[in-house]
């Protein structure tokens, strides 16, 4: 019996370190390349830049939990938080940095994680910065890295600006007839 253990473990050893390669300089430069573009996408309110780079089965999931496919693009989240006449974002800011390199498993599916500060300007004028997290799944198709899987959250003792959270709690909401709320309660 032990020696069927030590076996299979090291057949799971093996296999494990197998699978995983750590891609090629060109794999990672590119992939930098796409963290520079979301951001930038981001900063400056043009999520069409996005589309090109998404996989055709993508799937994120924002700050407040809604998730986005095609069935919810991008752009129709940025028209809803920053765009239609009640929205209660005017703009928002990330500073996305990996934690990692690149995790790549046999030259084609890549997993990254990292921090970000960000910090949203609401349509009264009155800004708030956190940290946060995320995740994200990549995979190639032909020479080119898509996004197939992006997760962001942020740590429970946000926000950074202490004297906003003195005054006020901030907390996203998800709700089918308005996508996103932020509320402020003193």
């Amino acid at each position: 019996m032990n020696n069927y253990l030590m076996v299979l473990l090291i057949l799971l050893s093996f296999g494990a370190t197998a699978a995983t390669d750590t891609g090629t300089e060109e794999d990672h430069r590119q992939l930098r390349e796409l963290l520079t573009m979301a951001q930038t996408a981001v900063n400056n309110d043009q999520p069409s830049l996005l589309q090109s780079h998404l996989h055709k089965d993508y799937v994120i999931t924002v700050m407040n939990q809604e998730v986005l496919t095609d069935g919810r693009t991008v752009e129709q989240l940025f028209y809803d938080w920053f765009k239609k006449p009640d929205a209660v974002l005017k703009s928002m800011h990330v500073e996305p940095q990996a934690t990692i390199k690149t995790n790549i498993y046999e030259g084609k599916f890549g997993i990254c994680h990292g921090t970000s500060t960000d910090t949203y300007e609401l349509a009264d004028g009155r800004t708030f910065a956190f940290d946060s997290k995320w995740t994200a799944s990549m995979i190639k198709e032909g020479d080119d890295w898509k996004l197939v899987a992006l997760h962001r959250c942020r740590p429970h003792q946000q926000p950074t600006d202490r004297r906003l959270s003195q005054r006020a709690r901030v907390w996203w909401s998800s709700h089918r007839d308005q996508p996103l709320a932020v509320r402020i309660a003193s």
